[in-house]
This record gives C-alpha cells, structure tokens and sequence, in this order.
C-alpha cells in the first residue's frame, strides 16, 4: 500500500526528489505524490514534471493533513523554518536506491540521501541532513540538524559538522575535522583544520564569522 507525499518547494531539489522517489517506485510502490507545494506566485497552479502544483505551503498542508512531506530546499534556514510551519506532518527518510547506507548509520527525520552518495558505518545524520549525489559521509561522521553536503563533497571519518553547517560542491575534510555550527565551505575547498561557528572557508582564506 503507498502513502500520500507532497514535495515542498518545486525547483530543482524539488524534481529532483520526485525522481528519487519514482525510482525507489519503480523497486516496490511505495509513495503516492500528491504534487507539489510553493509559495512562489508563478507556481500556484498548472503542474511540473507531469505532478500537480498544490498552491501555497500553507493551503496545501492544510488541504492534505495526512500527507508526509518531503522539503525539498537547499538553504538550511528556510528548510527548518518551513519544518516548523509543517509540524504535525510526518517527515520520512528518503534515501535514492543507488545510494549506499551503512546499517549502523543513524538517520534522523527529514534525512535526504541523493543518487550515488555513500554513507559509512557509525555515521549520524540529525534532522533534515541533505546528503546530495555522489557525496560521501565517511565513518563516524555526525551531521547536525539542517547541515548539508553537496554533490560531489567528501567528509572523511569522523568529520562534525554543526546544525545547518554547508559544504558545498566537490569541498572535502581530512580525517577529524570539525566544522561548526552555520559555517559554510566554499565548492572545491580542502579543509585541514577546524573551521568555527558561523566562519567561511574558501581557497582564499577564512572569513570570521
């Protein structure tokens, strides 16, 4: 039997999981997508990807109360704010069925793990962790709430990253790093020392928080 899901936001993270979930359909029908939700005026009404657009975040969680939702942004604030307008609603794991997951890794509500990303053994992802395609979470890893990791990125073992912390595109960590709370990696960005709360790392240095 599938369950009603509606994705939050239809743009690119958006079609993106409605493909993720047609794909783990295509193993074993699992997910009924109901279509999508957005605040944006352009996208109240019509469809995309051939599923309906739903109307306003607000007017479709209350027009579809026993739906679970997936929230399908990037920007780790707007994503915590929008699970906070959305409590009461189930918020699953979604993992791409060619993603590989370590069964000693725990996964919080909310967990998005993308096409081709790896997940070693011992690892924790919070709440609402992205772990996008092709990124790799070594062992022992743990992932704040909201924290994100980019396509392409690689944490190595035992790596912390803070609540919405963001390691973008192709970044990756030595063993043992620890990336605090809010602070944002630049894509590409080697990282070989702990970076603080609130700081950005590019190839061109540190900016303060």
């Amino acid at each position: 039997m599938t369950r009603k899901i509606m994705i939050v936001c239809a743009g690119g993270m958006g079609r993106e999981a409605a493909w993720t979930l047609e794909r783990i359909n295509d193993a074993a029908p699992t997910w009924d997508i109901i279509g999508f939700a957005d605040d944006d005026p352009a996208k109240s009404s019509g469809s995309i990807d051939g599923y309906p657009l739903l109307g306003t975040v607000a007017n479709a969680s209350h027009d579809h109360p026993d739906a679970a939702v997936f929230l399908a942004i990037g920007d780790n604030t707007i994503r915590e704010r929008l699970y906070r307008l959305l409590r009461g609603h189930d918020f699953p794991v979604i993992i791409d069925p060619s993603a590989d997951v370590a069964p000693t890794v725990e996964l919080r509500h909310g967990v998005f793990v993308g096409p081709r990303a790896v997940v070693s053994a011992g690892a924790e992802l919070g709440k609402f962790v992205i772990v996008n395609a092709r990124a790799g979470v070594g062992h022992d890893c743990s992932l704040g709430d909201f924290s994100q990791v980019c396509p392409g990125a690689t944490l190595s073992g035992h790596t912390t990253l803070g609540e919405h912390a963001y390691v973008a595109t192709n970044a990756c960590t030595v063993p043992g790093i620890k990336i605090g709370a809010r602070a944002k990696i630049a894509a590409g960005t080697p990282v070989y020392s702990n970076v603080g709360d609130g700081e950005t790392l590019s190839p061109f240095g540190t900016l303060k928080a």
